[in-house]
């Protein structure tokens, strides 16, 4: 009863203590008038002071703050301790032994560093009615996670920690941290914890559970670690906060006055059963010892529901160190190597703690590894623990380049809000500072993870200026990559980036690497630039870049082959039939018999070439159909209706003059000949003659006609004469047409069919030839025309020799110089 009275008087002036004299709403600021306790601290000098986020020890007395480092701006947290709430215990021994146990749990903390351990920041700091230490930044204590004690002690916090929930992996994880810390102080220090509860393990801000509460350790046996040694027992004789926390006590402790590092195994297994109970220990005694003893008796049977609610792997070991017996416990060292424990995700963390006295080699292999286990870790503990521990390796050329592979990979897995959130400040700060080859390359060959989540502003504020810088290096590495990471940005770029920076910048790496791998990649970039250059760039930069690429290279010639099948697909790239058939195939041929290619790429270059040589000879065939429609005529017009199968003759033939038998021509050589074996007077000579005064003429007797020679009407009884009568004294000629001839329209319709107006002075009569043959002629093929060689050849072979002789001679007269 007496002790339960001297608690309410200690809760009612911590209660009060926490809520009238401390302002968690403000930073650094005074409430109701009064002075902050904590100003009057010597740590004031030191930090910054925020507000109240936590408490730990015993019956938490220790008053948690946030607090940034004034010499480095290092985000801390203060442990503070107000003797005043102590003081209505009437014994001011008692309130100077409280005082002492809590300063010597700041001293020990300095003593016992390790990755599991509280980080101490500052030593403890004393002023009359103040104890104050700092720490790495702390949410708060498992106590106040699971709301142990907040029934009888209120906190009145009001920060994240109230909200704070955990994972499975997170409790696996913690459990393995305090197991380690254990096994750090059984067998390196050599000494008893004594007081594992929910009040000794803080919670730091990356979710990591490091092991504190250092006011009651006991120092193991000199000759053997697990021989017990003896120790003060649970007493209402001392103040609660004077004492190991009585619902943890291990039964050897309460019963016999002894402990061991067993008993802190015992501590351990009643720890992990309050995660599993609400908040609630097992032994929950309400400080007294007469219902711990009863708890303790139904010990067995009140675990078995929590058990249930365990993983499997760790049931049978919480009731192994639920052992009544120490002996049958598993030691520290035997509970770290339990199944539930083994986790390679839980070790990556855990190395994470220890990362910063790895060297370089080690970091880098680490991170690797760790890209691989991320998506079996959740992402709270990522963006908590993980993120935050990488943030000094960022700053490390050294091991960027391998951290930022883990990094890519939570980008990926993100959320767009995630990522901006989370993610994108540290992305900005890697982006502006100095940087390795390698990370450097690293982040441009992946920055289409980054296009996808980075907003427009950010994107072309920072990521994109890191590109641009990129440009700029002498190292082929750099600028391949860069290649590539233009080639993927290419949307976020304007035409006058492209045309004045991004052309220029391409094809001087293009000139002056023999690199394989950057000629591919600036073709790359080539090709995804394309419809954003102007004609003349692509004539001038593109096409020379092309015809001088190591083709033989399969995978230079893939970017050329698509580039010039787009450019052959689109008039508006330039690529004319000339530029084919001059620069472009004789290029590429070749390359078909490389033997590098395989069948696939020598199937699209094939397919390439022919239609390469379909359009050539396209564009050839249509080229030289309409230079033949488009031959001047014979009055200097164009036709362009005219019936390509018609053959072309000469522009003086009449078109109702139609060759029957047409001879095949004959050649010069022939006319030689015949001319010198039958005399001077050879009708063959005489067509000697007319191709000298007419060159380029045909030489066939059957086309042999002076230009411009039109019949004239024919009459059956009259004779004609023409002037040159010499020429043509000797000509019968007869003309058989179904036209009248005798009708003068006839006549007159010749002569202005072919623009011809006959000289003065010349008669156009030809005779005819006798009405008989006229007659049988007529009757034999009414109504149709005869040519004047058919008929007169019909007639009398040696007749049309005569007159052939006879025309060449009128043709040499009339033409002749």
């Amino acid at each position: 009863m007496a002790a339960t009275k001297m608690f309410s008087k200690f809760k009612g002036s911590s209660s009060a203590g926490s809520g009238a004299i401390f302002d968690s709403s403000n930073f650094h600021h005074r409430q109701t008038g009064l002075i902050n306790p904590i100003d009057a601290n010597p740590i004031s000098q030191f930090f910054e002071i925020g507000k109240l986020s936590g408490s730990a020890g015993p019956e938490l007395a220790w008053k948690i703050y946030d607090a940034i480092r004034k010499s480095d701006k290092k985000e801390s947290s203060i442990f503070f301790f107000d003797k005043k709430s102590v003081e209505k215990l009437h014994k001011p021994k008692r309130k100077e032994a409280i005082s002492e146990i809590l300063k010597f749990s700041g001293k020990q903390l300095d003593r016992y560093r390790h990755p599991k351990i509280l980080t101490l920041r500052h030593p403890i700091e004393e002023s009359a009615d103040t104890l104050a230490f700092a720490t790495e930044p702390v949410l708060g204590s498992l106590a106040n996670v699971v709301g142990y004690l907040e029934d009888r002690i209120p906190q009145n916090l009001n920060s994240p920690i109230k909200q704070y929930t955990f994972l499975e992996f997170e409790v696996k994880y913690g459990l393995s941290q305090i197991t380690e810390a254990l096994l750090f102080l059984h067998y390196s220090c050599k000494i008893v914890h004594r007081n594992i509860c929910p009040q000794s393990v803080i919670i730091n801000k990356r979710g990591t559970w490091k092991l504190a509460g250092f006011e009651f350790t006991e120092r193991c046996s000199e000759s053997d670690v697990l021989t017990p040694i003896s120790c003060q027992p649970f007493t209402s004789k001392l103040p609660k906060s004077a004492q190991p926390d009585l619902d943890y006590i291990a039964p050897e402790v309460q019963t016999q006055s002894v402990c061991s590092p067993q008993s802190d195994m015992f501590s351990l297994g009643i720890l992990i059963c309050t995660l599993y109970n609400k908040g609630h220990s097992p032994l929950e005694s309400n400080l007294s010892l007469v219902q711990y003893s009863k708890q303790l008796e139904l010990l067995n049977r009140n675990i078995r529901p929590i058990l249930e609610k365990m993983p499997p792997d760790l049931q049978g070991q919480v009731q192994g160190l639920l052992d009544l017996d120490p002996r049958r416990r598993p030691t520290s060292q035997a509970f770290s190597m339990v199944p539930y424990l083994m986790d390679h995700c839980v070790h990556a963390l855990q190395y994470l703690d220890v990362i910063h006295m790895k060297d370089s080699t080690h970091k880098s292999t680490f991170y690797l590894n760790l890209k691989e286990a991320l998506p079996n870790i959740p992402k709270k503990m990522w963006f908590q623990h993980i993120l935050p521990s990488m943030e000094n390796e960022f700053q490390s050329s050294d091991v960027l380049a391998a951290a930022i592979q883990p990094l890519l990979r939570m980008i990926e897995e993100s959320s767009i809000e995630e990522y901006q959130t989370m993610i994108y400040p540290t992305v900005r700060s890697i982006c502006v500072i100095p940087k390795s080859v390698q990370a450097t390359v690293t982040l441009l060959e992946n920055i289409d993870i980054l296009i996808e989540k980075t907003s427009k502003n950010d994107f072309r504020a920072d990521i994109l200026q890191m590109v641009y810088n990129a440009f700029d290096s002498a190292n082929p590495q750099v600028q391949c990559a860069a290649l590539h990471a233009v080639s993927l940005v290419i949307d976020e770029l304007d035409q006058y980036t492209m045309s004045k920076t991004i052309l220029p910048r391409a094809k001087s790496f293009f000139e002056t690497s023999s690199s394989v791998q950057i000629q591919a990649n600036t073709l790359s970039c080539i090709e995804r630039v394309l419809d954003n250059l102007e004609k003349t760039e692509i004539l001038d930069e593109v096409l020379p870049m092309l015809s001088k690429a190591k083709l033989t290279e399969p995978i230079v010639l893939m970017p050329v082959v698509r580039i010039y099948k787009r450019m052959l697909g689109d008039k508006r790239y330039g690529l004319t039939v000339n530029l084919l058939a001059t620069r472009v195939l004789p290029s590429l041929t070749p390359v078909v018999v490389s033997p590098n290619l395989k069948l696939e790429e020598f199937t699209m270059l094939v397919e390439l070439l022919q239609e390469m040589l379909e359009h050539v000879a396209r564009n050839q065939r249509n080229k030289l159909k309409l230079e033949r429609l488009s031959m001047p005529s014979a009055d200097g017009r164009i036709q362009l209706h005219r019936n390509l199968d018609q053959p072309i003759g000469y522009p003086h033939r009449p078109p109702c003059l139609r060759l029957e038998n047409r001879r095949t021509s004959i050649s010069v050589d022939d006319v030689v000949r015949r001319s010198t074996g039958s005399g001077a007077s050879s009708p063959d000579l005489n067509l000697l003659q007319v191709q000298g005064n007419l060159p380029g003429r045909r030489h066939s007797d059957n086309t042999i006609q002076p230009p411009r020679i039109f019949v004239a009407p024919s009459s059956p009884t009259g004779s004609g004469s023409m002037s040159r009568r010499s020429s043509f004294a000797n000509l019968h000629f007869r003309r058989h047409s179904s036209a009248n001839p005798q009708d003068p329209k006839y006549t007159n319709s010749i002569f202005n069919a072919y623009s011809f107006k006959p000289p003065s002075g010349i008669d156009f009569f030809i005779p005819s030839l006798s009405n008989n043959r006229n007659t049988s002629i007529n009757q034999t093929s009414p109504g149709r025309r005869y040519s004047t060689a058919a008929v007169m050849g019909q007639a009398n072979p040696s007749a049309t020799s005569n007159i052939l002789q006879t025309l060449g001679s009128g043709m040499q007269q009339l033409f002749g110089k």
